[in-house]
């Protein structure tokens, strides 16, 4: 597992850690999609960056409880993170709209997981 030092180091995240990630919570919410945006995604991470991520669900899922799973699937592994859960319905209307994060996550992300239709 990496450490919280082999994430502080880079201005791109340590790939064993995305790779954990992805695993963690396509193991406890089955996302659609997930995409890491902000810093991280743009190889500009600092000292005090966290990695962004946005889970994409399918409409009717709980918001809020989906994200408690996930924080609670990414426990003990060390790196700051905050994470954004939306549904399908939300990209559609919402993807469009400047003045949201969504928006630049759609646009500027790099999606880590695709599930198959």
């Amino acid at each position: 597992m990496a450490k919280q030092s082999d994430f502080e180091h880079s201005d791109r995240p340590n790939e064993q850690i995305l790779s954990e990630l992805v695993r963690r919570i396509v193991d406890s919410v089955r996302p659609l999609r997930i995409i890491l945006f902000g810093s991280g995604a743009c190889g500009e991470m600092g000292p005090d960056s966290d990695l962004d991520l946005l889970v994409v669900m399918p409409d009717g899922v709980h918001r809020r409880r989906t994200a408690q799973a996930v924080y609670r699937s990414l426990r003990g592994l060390g790196v700051p993170k905050d994470v954004v859960v939306v549904t399908e319905s939300d990209v559609r209307q919402y993807a469009s709209n400047p003045s949201l994060i969504l928006y630049q996550a759609l646009r500027q992300g790099k999606e880590l997981y695709h599930a198959a239709r």
